[in-house]
């Protein structure tokens, strides 16, 4: 499967069931990085604009970049507003069909580039290339995931074994391999990193929302579909704590410059 495919089927429970980034990541791009409001900035791999919608919230203007027709769909619904009522948002928001290899913009067109929970799906070096035309000089680029913390509890440990016995390539995502030394090639050097805390309080309706929006989770065509249903629901029991669990995420933020 096209890693633009993957997610084809799941854009209603990524919608409802992602959980959004830490406040902490907005203030540290704009305080720390430099970004400021009215900068023009690609968010690639958009997405359903979770992310998006936290720039365009700063006053970023944003051009999102998504080729998955469902889940450019699903942001063009979700932040429809910014688009269609400017005497409320005063900053713009563009959707475009393009990839991160093939992003459709103009050359030197853009003041940053964030890409979130996102990088791991690309071919990294043609995306290079890619952010290195379109980018304005001594522009960063960002790279962020919400990574679950299997440190932080037992229901994080215990999640992440179900998803190692059932999810489809689960073991071989590009995201669980990434560190400042894994992206230095691409950077050109060791880019900045900075963490944040980030939990999702879930009850076992979202939990069950919150693993179908994976691209990793199995089907209801799968032979193993009713085992994963039934091991879905003891970890729920095993581990919920007033009628919710809590999935603990590490933010990871990487930046820097490209050139």
């Amino acid at each position: 499967m096209q890693s633009n495919e993957r997610f084809s089927g799941r854009s209603k429970q990524y919608v409802k069931y992602r959980p959004s980034y830490p406040p902490q990541v907005i203030s540290h791009l704009m305080n720390t990085v430099g970004w400021t409001e009215q900068m023009r900035v690609a968010d690639i791999g958009a997405g359903t604009g979770i992310f998006t919608k936290l720039l365009l919230d700063e006053g970023v203007n944003v051009i999102a970049v998504e080729p998955n027709e469902e889940m450019r769909q699903a942001l063009n619904e979700q932040l429809h507003v910014y688009v269609s009522d400017q005497k409320v948002h005063a900053n713009m928001l563009l959707v475009t069909a393009g990839s991160a290899e093939s992003t459709e913009l103009e050359d030197q067109s853009v003041d940053g580039i964030v890409c979130a929970q996102s990088f791991h799906w690309f071919d990294q070096k043609r995306a290079r290339t890619e952010f290195i035309r379109v980018l304005k000089p001594q522009a960063n680029v960002v790279l962020l995931w919400n990574q679950r913390d299997v440190d932080a509890s037992e229901f994080v440990r215990d999640y992440e074994s179900l998803f190692l016995r059932y999810g489809e390539q689960y073991d071989q995502v590009k995201h669980k391999q990434m560190s400042v030394k894994a992206l230095s090639s691409f950077y050109d050097s060791e880019p900045q990193l900075v963490s944040y805390y980030n939990e999702q309080p879930l009850t076992y309706e979202q939990l069950v929302g919150r693993i179908q929006s994976s691209s990793f989770s199995i089907s209801e065509h799968d032979v193993r579909y009713d085992a994963f249903m039934n091991d879905i629901e003891a970890l729920f029991k095993r581990h919920e704590q007033g009628g919710v669990v809590k999935m603990i995420y590490r933010t990871d933020v990487y930046w820097g410059r490209m050139r």
